[in-house]
């Protein structure tokens, strides 16, 4: 019972700890453009409720992320993207659950929105 008791304990310690990291961390998903598939590194680092830290996989990569906020189990921020001659500011909301966040995404003007689900790396 001892041994149980004490597994338990460390068990609930590293669940409490993985919880504590936040979405600080490296964590991949893809999204769908134009009918491929496009996958994305997000490269996050937090203090506080400040986030930092940058995307990869965009065109121009790694593109540094801008107003990084944490509030709670939400992320946003935004990132300043070169397509074909333009520059767009794309903005990110996201919803961390565990070791995975849903990430709805788009330009500033509403032309362009996709979702990305980004699981966190080993």
């Amino acid at each position: 019972m001892n041994r149980a008791l004490r597994f338990a304990l460390w068990f609930a310690l590293l669940v409490w700890l993985a919880a504590a990291a936040g979405p600080s961390g490296t964590w991949k998903g893809d999204f769908s453009f134009n009918g491929q598939s496009v996958p994305l590194t997000f490269n996050l680092k937090t203090d506080g409720a400040s986030l930092t830290g940058n995307v990869e996989g965009l065109p121009n990569t790694p593109a540094d992320i801008h107003e990084g906020k944490v509030d709670g189990d939400k992320i946003t921020f935004w990132l300043s993207v070169e397509y074909e001659g333009q520059t767009y500011k794309l903005l990110y909301n996201g919803k961390v659950t565990g070791d995975q966040i849903e990430f709805t995404f788009g330009t500033e003007d509403g032309s362009f929105s996709a979702e990305v689900t980004a699981k966190r790396s080993a």
